[in-house]
């Protein structure tokens, strides 16, 4: 097996794990989603963009994992300003699109 094919199965795996996982929080307990504004922008960038750019990434490496990390920088530019603490969990479960990334530009970079 190449290891383009091992990270591109790795990055896939790790997604639909993550996506699993982020609807199980999301829609999981018994609490309304009831949101601010600035929350919604959040959950749109976090877990719904990171979700989106997974869903992607399957047909589309480069650009899925351009919307997972994109998606993840500006929801860590949106709550960041808000003095909250953020911890690494976020970039655990957004991680699967840098390795899409990566596998994109290990292909490309690839002699034919």
């Amino acid at each position: 097996m190449s290891p383009e094919s091992i990270l591109r199965w790795t990055a896939r795996i790790w997604g639909v794990a993550s996506t699993l996982l982020l609807l199980a929080f999301a829609f999981g307990g018994r609490e309304h989603l009831r949101f601010t504004a600035s929350e919604a922008l959040a959950f749109l960038f976090f877990p719904v963009g990171v979700v989106a750019g997974f869903i992607v990434a399957w047909r589309h490496e480069l650009v899925g994992g351009l919307v997972t990390v994109g998606s993840l920088t500006f929801f860590y530019l949106s709550v960041g300003g808000s003095g909250r603490p953020l911890g690494p969990y976020f970039l655990l479960f957004a991680a699967p699109g840098f390795l899409h990334l990566a596998n994109a530009l290990l292909v490309a970079r690839k002699p034919k």
